[in-house]
């Protein structure tokens, strides 16, 4: 009867994990291009911290 129980719930987290696995790789791209944009803001201001006589007009 456990191996059966164990069987059951290895299944159910099998199909679990399969029904999730769209939505996770969704969640990843988006991390994945908010990170980008966070780069590239640190980016600038760091340039900006560096070179502070290329943004004195701005």
């Amino acid at each position: 009867m456990n191996k059966l129980k164990l069987i059951c719930r290895t299944l159910i987290q099998l199909i679990k994990q399969a029904w999730l696995f769209p939505q996770s790789v969704s969640n990843a791209v988006k991390q994945r291009q908010r990170r980008g944009v966070r780069n590239e803001l640190e980016a600038e201001r760091l340039d900006r911290i560096l070179n502070p006589s290329k943004y004195l007009g701005k």
